[in-house]
């Protein structure tokens, strides 16, 4: 089994020289907003969640911060995307 902090090439890092910096899933140039929402598992899971709750989150940080300074109507909302964004 897999251990998921050893799958960004930062940890890899840490432990041995790593010349490539894109990221492992998608090969794509990494960033914080490619990391939490481009990538193709970031995306994924933020699909899931969008079909569990039925409305769509997880497009960007700005649509997330938006219901996290709304009323408490989304508290449910903001503790699963917060979820999601800490799991990612």
């Amino acid at each position: 089994m897999i251990n998921n902090r050893t799958l960004t090439r930062d940890n890899l890092a840490k432990r041995r020289k790593v010349e490539d910096a894109t990221c492992l899933f998608c090969v794509e140039n990494k960033s914080c907003h490619h990391l939490f929402f481009d990538c193709a598992v970031a995306r994924r899971c933020w699909t899931v969640v969008s079909d569990i709750l039925g409305i769509q989150v997880g497009g960007d940080i700005v649509s997330i911060g938006q219901l996290w300074l709304s009323d408490k109507k989304n508290s449910v909302i903001n503790m699963i995307t917060s979820v999601v964004l800490w799991s990612i």
